[in-house]
C-alpha cells in the first residue's frame, strides 16, 4: 500500500471519528436542554411542597427528630462515560467522607463511580445509575427503596452530588424546620396534620433527590460537551497534519514523477 493511500484511509478514519464526536455533543447538548427544563418543573413543585410543609408548621412547636444513628450517603456519580473527572472528584469526596467517618454507609448511584472507589472504600452497596433524564423516575424508585431501609434502621441520610457550584453535600434526614409559609391560601385538608407532615416530608425527600439527580445530570452533561469539544479540536488538528502530510507526500511523488520524465527523455534523446 502506497503511502499516499495510507495517509487517504487515515483521513477517512479522522473524520468517521469526527462525525462520532460530533453526534455525541449533539446528544449531550439535547439532555441539557431536556434537563433544564425538567428543572424548571421541579423548582415549582418544590416550591408548592414548601408552603405546603409552611402551613402545617405555623403554630406548631417543632423539636424536629433526634439526629441520633448511622449516616447514609447516597452518591449520586455519572453513568455514562466521556465525561472527564467527572467521578473522579466524586471519589474523592466520597472516600473522605468515609475517612472522617468509618461507620458511614455509602450508596454508590453510579457503575462507573463504583468501579473507581471499589479500590478505595469497602462496605460499598451499589444501586442502578441514571444515564439520561428519562430513566430518572424508574431509579428514584430503586434509590428511595434502599434510602427508605435505611431511614427504618435509623439512619441519617444525606446526598453527596455534582452541584451547579461545584460538589455539594446535603443532609437531608432528619429534615430541616420549614421556611415560613409563602403560600396565598392555606391549602384545604381532612388528614391528621402529623399524617400529613410525614407524608409530605417524604415527598420532600423524594423531590430532593430528584432535584440533586437534575442538576448532577446537567453538570455531567456540561463535563461531557467541554470533553467532546477538546477531544473535536484534537482531531481537527490531526486532520490538519495530516492534509499537510499528504500534501507534501504529493508533491515529493509529482517531483520524483518529473524528474524520472527528465530522465527518460535524457536518455532517449542522447546519441
Amino acid at each position: 500500500m502506497s503511502g499516499e493511500t495510507v495517509l487517504r484511509e487515515r483521513g477517512k478514519l479522522l473524520e468517521e471519528l469526527r462525525q462520532i464526536v460530533q453526534s455525541m455533543k449533539n446528544l449531550a447538548f439535547a439532555e441539557l436542554q431536556r434537563v433544564s427544563r425538567m428543572r424548571q418543573a421541579h423548582a415549582l413543585a418544590h416550591e408548592a411542597l414548601s408552603d405546603a410543609l409552611g402551613v402545617i408548621a405555623e403554630g406548631e412547636s417543632q423539636a424536629g427528630e433526634p439526629a441520633g444513628g448511622r449516616q447514609t450517603w447516597l452518591v449520586l456519580g455519572a453513568e455514562r462515560g466521556f465525561c472527564g473527572a467527572f467521578n473522579a472528584q466524586l471519589a474523592a469526596s466520597a472516600s473522605a467522607l468515609r475517612a472522617d467517618d468509618p461507620q458511614a454507609s455509602l450508596l454508590i448511584a453510579s457503575r462507573r463511580l463504583l468501579m473507581q472507589l471499589e479500590g478505595q472504600c469497602d462496605e460499598l452497596q451499589a444501586l442502578p445509575g441514571c444515564a439520561t433524564s428519562q430513566e430518572a423516575d424508574m431509579v428514584l424508585d430503586a434509590w428511595l427503596d434502599q434510602v427508605n431501609l435505611a431511614l427504618q434502621g435509623g439512619d441519617r441520610i444525606g446526598l453527596l452530588y455534582a452541584g451547579d457550584d461545584g460538589l455539594v453535600r446535603q443532609q437531608l434526614w432528619p429534615p430541616a424546620s420549614p421556611l415560613a409559609c409563602t403560600a396565598r391560601h392555606a391549602p384545604q385538608t381532612y388528614l391528621p396534620v402529623s399524617t400529613l407532615r410525614e407524608a409530605l416530608n417524604r415527598q420532600a425527600l423524594r423531590l430532593a433527590i430528584q432535584g440533586a439527580l437534575y442538576a448532577s445530570l446537567e453538570q455531567e452533561n456540561h463535563w461531557r460537551l467541554a470533553q467532546m469539544q477538546r477531544a473535536q479540536d484534537h482531531l481537527d488538528e490531526l486532520g490538519r497534519a495530516l492534509r499537510q502530510r499528504h500534501a507534501a507526500l504529493r508533491q515529493a511523488n509529482i517531483t520524483n514523477e518529473l524528474e524520472t520524465l527528465a530522465s527518460s527523455a535524457m536518455v532517449s534523446g542522447g546519441p
